[in-house]
């Protein structure tokens, strides 16, 4: 999710209210639910806000303003709404899934549609699913487990260090669907 601040004046506009700084304006985002954006607030979502943004369109016209752009895209065909992301996380000895984490729902707002898990060590890792006690593996040193779409929605890798003698780095690649809050 991307950072946004609402800007209603810019010096393009010049000052459309002469009497409130504070402006106010109802504007529709994807999910067709009308967002309040009340001037130099900031506000987290997708990637559709940066269609009324600068350069997107002129400087004259824009009202938002990008503070943090997550790099993913926006397409009104919510199909193509799709990305990536990387974990690498470096598991020691004895630490426990909750030392280990790729939180993609925390991180994204969304879920994985698709995971492909590496461990690169050389001795088998546990790996924990959606933090479920009954969703556990084994991940063999040098192996990697894919879950293509379709098959689980994942919102939580979790790698455990039980029974590790040496570190292992595992490389979780997933896909995520951006979702809009508005």
């Amino acid at each position: 999710m991307s950072v946004f601040r609402v800007k209603l004046h810019n010096s393009r506009q010049g000052r459309l209210d002469i009497y409130d700084n504070q402006r106010t304006a109802y504007i529709m985002g994807p999910n067709k639910t009308n967002r309040i954006l009340k001037d130099g607030e900031t506000f987290v979502d997708s990637n559709y806000w940066k269609r009324f943004a600068y350069p997107q369109v002129p400087l004259e016209e824009a009202f938002i303003e990008v503070l943090e752009d997550d790099g993913t895209i926006y397409s009104d065909s919510m199909g193509n709404n799709v990305y990536p992301r990387v974990y690498n996380l470096e598991v020691m000895p004895g630490s426990s899934f909750e030392q280990n984490v790729a939180d993609v729902a925390g991180d994204t707002g969304s879920f994985a549609l698709f995971a492909q898990i590496t461990n690169k060590g050389s001795e088998s890792v546990k790996v924990r699913l959606n933090g479920l006690s009954t969703a556990v593996i084994d991940l063999p040193g040098g192996a990697t487990q894919s879950f293509d779409v379709g098959e689980l929605t994942l919102g939580k890798i979790e790698a455990g260090g039980t029974g590790l003698t040496e570190s292992a780095s595992v490389q979780i690649i997933v896909s995520v669907r951006a979702s809009s809050t508005s």
